[in-house]
């Protein structure tokens, strides 16, 4: 049986997709069969080798009848990767290996989507007509298993054929699942369709049916942000994952659907919810699976929870629920889920009587979290329904109960399944016993609960739940145009140029279509300031969440279309105007609404230190030293709303600045139309961006040619280039020196006394332009003029250093290493360019201001790297730490680049120490691979070219050990060649590490030298402060000032793995406390610490008290002791008179006695001696007697 020709094309198609060009970096290990000579041990491992050739020969033969078989061997074969290599040191092969699954399920994805688009689509299509002679009707209904019961489709199948028409023969019959709601009952629903043609029959939405569109997302953003400022200490707890090192497994193990805000944040932004019932279900799993993984008895976060759950619920009510009534499009919660949850805390505090632990323990969690992952044996055959009191917390805080009778019923289920299973069992004594406490215990609760759902306190508590709705005052006017005007205010400065702009000029208007066609493509929602300034007029904001919305989307604008085009600048600057936003808007909020009106500010509180009022939640005005130690911005003012001229016209402009010029005419008042393509600057002398500077030096230079046509050293110089653009300190997204763009239009202030010094200036990218334009007749000349910016720098920058200017200094050093950097990298990548001329100066070390590209140069060069890489002292970190400093890190790749696997058969000789009987007598330090990983990570080396000289010792002692042997024994030939291939190897990662390593020592030495004269200024800014001060509240007297020698010491910092994790955050934090908050907690705190000093002092008293009165015991007892004692020593003094009596009155009777002969006296002498008698018996043999032999 041969395959379906079209599964046979996919099958082609998914096979060249694996075998690709732009896979080949991933793919090259699966090309081949395994060499199983290399690897004895793979055939142990996979009972099934498979290869992408050998895939391609079983298909092309036919042995494939079916796509899933060849679904499988493919599969398969990285199924075997993985398998094979997880527990081995080339992980590297898994990490490839997953890629290449990922690769291959896109793969047939696309080609299974390709085929069924071909052949029609899968969806269900359904005709219908109303009588002969109508055309048919086609309803594409979309399947949702969750929302439509097996119940609702009997109900309606039934429904559906009532009426009084006849039915039409001739037509087919339509039968649509519709569910009206809870609110709809049958006689409706017979009645609507009796009377209604099936074509226009309204489909309601139920449960979860609500798609997620446009404005549901909006409201969803608008719980999410007002949750944070309604509950901004207890949402830090839920903002992100739970990554505490000490719990985290535990975690994961309990918790099956983790989820927090930012992870439910960022899939809105993906838009990855398809309904609204999926983005309420994760909003409550926040929630439940706190309350089922904290369970100790007396837990303080389950208090949170159910504070969080309560205005969750309550934000979702008023912002969805409120929007669709009477539709429902989440599931409710029960009515009374907070009684509910009393039931399981009363559970939870039960404690064993013999041991003290929870006797629930081992009911919060299914069974088989307790076997292992897996169910006893039997279990599943005995129990229909596994149920724990961890699952009960969830199905109630996610809505599954609809009644109090489910809740109850499944409460009584956890007890009941184990009274089943393990009653009569070996344990089952010991599970009887917290059954029995616990269903005692649950007896009493749900009672208490059943009573309280028929009382009328329950029943107005379930209307109460219907109807109670959240109440959120309108903002004012007022109060919005101030929060507008104040954002309109803020300034951005570029951490690159150094230049401050106004951070709204891009977002004032809406952006021209006209212009950036593909502007809808990425948003669906445009916004603007002057349609949020129109809004407001027009009192369109209800809330102040609406509000919110509207600016942040924006912001969320910018980004969306900004990001893909890698356009940094206007995403940077869309960040931080958001941010500089929600600081505000929660600042000035808060508040508002403690005070019961959004209009007014924040309240004044008097600054005692200063004498001055500052406003409560602002932070205070920089200090004078603050202001002194900052670096001189260079400001861009924004073109006038009214009347702009342009003098200078620049047309390379972001996206989202298109749209933002327009003006009012004085006259009419009408708007005109704006020339969005090009962006005005009023004054010519003014700064202008660094982004759009390069695109006017490259404008000038016509006749530029494409990248791809450079040829010969051109292409090669192109190459040096781009990688020297690549450096940390000139990358073009985020640069930290501007070498990009002459200096004068980034500092216009310095053009006079720039041009006096330096005669010839040079930037990047006119070196670019002019080597794209063919300018360049040799590589020299290029190397020359890319020498010349930074040695231009270095002369112009040359008397500030010396004075110790802080711009000066930093530019200065930053050019004299990239100087260097860019010699040792155009001597490296300019390889097929470098001549052996002797004539040429030779640069030995440093940074040179031009250099040849000559051999001599490029020895030197690497012998300079050599020096500074090889001498560099390693930063160790501890012994047994799994973490390398950077140092160590470079050391270990070193190590990993002789171990790839292309090189097994090469390294299977130099590996382990194992060597020949007579190798000691020709090499004095033996050394291996391993032996080299084990010194590392038992950080034995002090500096890298100690670990580089090991590793050289490896392959050097083959070629001395093997190099007579070779031409005799064929395997001392293997090793030989397999040291000289090796060697090579390792001298060209060597190569690629040297000038990486370089690069940042030399880059971490000048930081370290910027951040010691930071230290120092400040330092000085400081003490030039305090005497100013001094000088001031004390006029006519001169402080003193004492210089401090500062010594420091570099020192590397990790992070230590803690046993808590805490909710700090970093200064993203949208919901920052205002001044007034920080007092009331200062308050609080001080009152908690008096509490809990009293506490200390009750507790110190009664621990004074047992002290003592263990002092008194231990005298009484010491007192005792000796009496007792004293007691024994009389007894034993009496006893031992009482037995000297007893022997001496034997000894007078025995006296008395006659005495008797000198023998019997001599026997009853006990110190006589004893006579001994000895007898000595010899046994003879009898003698055999002779027999007489007689004869006859």
């Amino acid at each position: 049986m041969k395959m379906n020709p079209q599964d046979l094309a996919n099958c082609r198609e998914i096979h060249a997709g694996l075998m690709a060009k732009e896979r080949n970096s991933i793919n090259y290990l699966f090309l081949e069969p395994v060499e199983t000579t290399y690897f004895p041990e793979y055939l142990n491992v996979v009972k099934k080798p498979m290869d992408l050739r050998t895939l391609k020969e079983n298909l092309e033969a036919g042995k494939y009848t079916t796509k899933e078989e060849f679904y499988a061997d493919a599969q398969l074969i990285f199924d075997n990767a993985i398998a094979f290599n997880k527990d081995r040191d080339s992980k590297f092969v898994v990490d490839l290996a997953k890629r290449m699954i990922r690769a291959f399920d896109r793969l047939k994805k696309k080609t299974e989507a390709a085929t069924a688009k071909k052949n029609g689509g899968d969806s269900a299509s359904v005709s219908a007509a109303a009588g002969e002679g109508t055309k048919k009707i086609k309803l594409k209904l979309k399947r949702n298993s969750s929302v439509l019961s097996a119940s609702s489709s009997t109900e309606d199948a039934t429904s559906g054929t009532g009426g009084d028409a006849p039915p039409n023969k001739k037509a087919k019959k339509v039968k649509l699942k519709l569910s009206l709601g809870k609110s709809t009952n049958k006689s409706e629903s017979k009645s609507s369709r009796s009377n209604s043609p099936a074509s226009t029959a309204p489909i309601v939405e139920t449960v979860g049916e609500a798609p997620m569109n446009a404005t549901r997302r909006a409201q969803c953003y608008k719980i999410i942000s007002s949750f944070k400022r309604r509950q901004p200490t207890n949402s830090k707890w839920f903002s992100k994952r739970v990554s505490d090192p000490m719990i985290v497994k535990d975690y994961e193990e309990k918790i099956k659907n983790p989820v927090d805000l930012g992870a439910i944040t960022s899939k809105l932004d993906k838009n990855q919810y398809s309904t609204v019932a999926e983005f309420v279900l994760d909003l409550r799993r926040i929630c439940s699976n706190c309350l089922q993984y904290n369970t100790t008895i007396g837990d303080s976060f389950r208090p949170v929870a159910i504070d969080c759950l309560t205005t969750m619920e309550q934000l979702c009510k008023f912002f969805i629920g409120k929007n669709e009534s009477p539709k429902i499009v989440y599931p409710r919660l029960l009515y009374c889920w907070e009684e509910c949850l009393k039931v399981i805390d009363a559970l939870l505090k039960i404690q064993n009587p013999d041991d003290g632990y929870q006797t629930a323990h081992f009911f919060l969690q299914p069974v088989s979290f307790f076997c292992g992952g897996q169910w006893p044996h039997g279990y599943l055959e005995k129990v229909e329904k596994p149920m724990d009191y961890g699952t009960i917390v969830q199905n109630l805080i996610t809505g599954v109960y609809d009644s109090v009778e489910q809740f109850a019923a499944d409460c009584k289920l956890v007890t009941s399944n184990c009274r089943l299973f393990y009653e009569g069992t070996e344990d089952g004594p010991v599970f009887m016993e917290k059954v029995n406490r616990l269903e005692q215990a649950l007896q009493k609760q749900l009672a208490h609960l059943s009573s309280y759902d028929k009382s009328d306190k329950g029943a107005k508590a379930k209307e109460k739940t219907r109807t109670k709705m959240l109440t959120i005052k309108q903002p004012e006017q007022a109060f919005l145009k101030e929060i507008l005007s104040d954002l309109r205010k803020t300034t951005y400065t570029d951490k690159s140029a150094k230049i401050t702009e106004k951070a709204t000029l891009h977002f004032e208007k809406p952006v021209d279509t006209s212009i950036f066609t593909d502007y809808p493509k990425f948003v669906d929602t445009p916004m603007d300031l002057e349609t949020i300034e129109r809004k407001i007029g027009s009192n369109e904001y209800a809330t102040p969440e609406d509000f919110e919305y509207d600016v942040l989307t924006i912001f969320r604008n910018c980004d969306k279309y900004n990001t893909p085009k890698k356009n940094v600048h206007m995403v940077a600057l869309g960040k931080h105007t958001a941010k500089q936003f929600r600081k505000m808007f929660a600042q000035r909020l808060r508040p508002a609404e403690r005070s019961g009106s959004v209009t007014k500010r924040a309240p004044v509180l008097p600054n005692a230190a200063a004498g001055k009022k500052i406003l409560a939640g602002k932070k205070r005005p920089p200090s004078p030293s603050m202001e002194e130690k900052q670096v001189k911005r260079v400001s861009i003012k924004g073109p006038s709303r009214s009347s702009i001229t342009a003098p200078k016209v620049v047309s390379s402009i972001a996206p989202s600045a298109a749209g933002k010029l327009a003006s009012k005419s004085k006259s009419g008042g009408k708007k005109m139309a704006p020339k969005q393509s090009k962006i005005t600057v009023t004054d010519p002398n003014a700064p202008i961006p660094m982004h759009v500077a390069i695109a006017s030096i490259k404008e000038s230079y016509p006749g530029r040619r494409q990248i791809k046509d450079l040829e010969g050293f051109e292409a090669e110089c192109l190459k040096f280039l781009k990688t020297l653009m690549r450096h940390p300190w000139v990358s073009a997204e985020r640069p930290k020196y501007i070498f990009h763009v002459p200096v004068h239009i980034i500092f216009p202030e310095i053009r006079d006394s720039y041009a006096a010094k330096i005669k010839h200036p040079m930037d990047l990218t006119t070196a670019e332009a002019k080597l794209l334009q063919g300018a360049y007749q040799t590589a020299e000349e290029f190397i020359y003029d890319i020498s010349l910016v930074f040695s231009n720098a270095i002369e112009f920058n040359k008397d500030g250093h010396e004075i110790g200017e802080p711009m000066s200094c930093a530019y200065y050093e930053a050019a004299t290493h990239l100087l260097k950097y860019s010699r040792w990298l155009s001597l490296e990548v300019l390889e097929s360019c470098i001549v052996d001329c002797t004539d040429s100066p030779i640069v030995e070390r440093g940074s040179a201001p031009n250099w040849k590209l000559t051999k001599r140069n490029a020895e030197m060069a690497r012998k300079e790297m050599e020096q500074t890489v090889f001498n560099e002292l390693i930063d160790k970190t501890e012994p047994g730490d799994t973490r390398f400093s950077w140092h160590e890190q470079e050391c270990d790749k070193l190590l990993k680049s002789l171990m790839h696997t292309s090189d097994r058969k090469h390294m299977s000789f130099f590996i382990q120490m194992i060597f020949p009987a007579n190798y000691s007598m020709y090499i004095s330090k033996p050394i291996a691979w391993d032996l080299c990983y084990q010194k590392l990570r038992e950080r034995k080396y002090n500096s890298i070219g100690e670990t580089v000289a090991d590793l050289r010792l490896i392959f050097s002692n083959a070629l001395k050990y093997n190099e007579k042997a070779r031409e005799v024994d064929e395997v001392s030939a293997l090793a030989y060649d397999s040291a000289i291939h090796m060697s090579a190897k390792l001298e060209a990662a060597i190569d690629r590490m040297l000038l990486s390593v370089g690069d940042r020592i030399g880059r971490e030495r000048i930081d370290m030298m910027n951040a010691h004269r930071q230290q120092e200024a400040e330092e000085r800014a400081r003490e030039e402060a305090m005497k100013l001060q001094w000088e001031k509240e004390h006029p006519g007297t001169t402080m003193e000032v004492k210089t401090k020698l500062r010594i420091t010491h570099r020192s590397s910092y990790r992070k230590r793995p803690t046993d808590f994790d805490l909710p700090f955050f970093d200064e993203e934090d949208d919901n920052e406390e205002s001044h007034a908050d920080t007092i009331s907690n200062a308050k609080a705190l001080y009152e908690k610490q008096l509490k809990q000093r009293a506490a200390m002092r009750k507790m110190s008293l009664s621990i004074g008290i047992s002290v003592f009165k263990r002092l008194e015991e231990r005298a009484a007892a010491k007192i005792w002791a000796y009496q007792m004692a004293e007691k024994a020593h009389l007894e034993r003094v009496r006893v031992q008179k009482e037995e000297e009596a007893i022997k001496a009155a034997k000894v007078q009777e025995d006296t008395g006695k006659p005495k008797g002969t000198l023998v019997s006296a001599a026997l009853e002498s006990v110190d006589r001696k004893h006579i001994k008698l000895a007898l000595n018996v010899k046994l003879v043999k009898p003698k055999k007697r002779k027999k007489l032999l007689t004869s006859l």
